[in-house]
């Protein structure tokens, strides 16, 4: 892969990475460092935050990645199978947490990344049915 296709792909997929970055943060952060807000201090609300975060990066990542094959590829087909990066990225992290921020790994926390990342998906196409993505993310 050349130097320009590479910034060209960083350029377009711009904000899909930083929420890949804020999501790494957060993972890989101490519990204690990361300040609850008050209207998600209840039991089992980092399932809500799971859902939101992995929910949020798969439905900018399905938009960045419409406007980005609109503009430069004739096929206009969303690639489903990337999202299943989303999917690894979020296990990797639930597997590595304990090493690296001395959380523990929950599965039900894998489940509730993977649960927003369904229902993105699913938002996504109902956007998608009712919605041009033309102008859309334009660089």
């Amino acid at each position: 892969m050349n130097i320009n296709k590479t910034t060209q792909l960083l350029i377009n997929y711009k904000f899909t990475l930083i929420i890949v970055g804020i999501i790494f943060f957060l993972s890989l952060s101490t519990s204690e460092s990361i300040n609850k807000v008050w209207f998600l201090d209840f039991p089992h609300s980092d399932k809500i935050a799971h859902m939101g975060m992995y929910g949020f990066l798969t439905l900018v990542y399905l938009m960045e990645r419409t406007a980005f094959l609109r503009r430069y590829q004739a096929t206009r087909k969303t690639r489903w199978y990337f999202v299943w990066w989303i999917v690894l990225i979020g296990a990797i992290l639930e597997f590595i947490q304990p090493l690296m921020a001395g959380r523990e790994k929950e599965f039900f926390d894998f489940i509730a990344n993977t649960s927003g990342i369904v229902m993105a998906y699913i938002v996504f196409f109902l956007i998608k049915k009712y919605y041009s993505f033309n102008n859309t993310f334009s660089s």
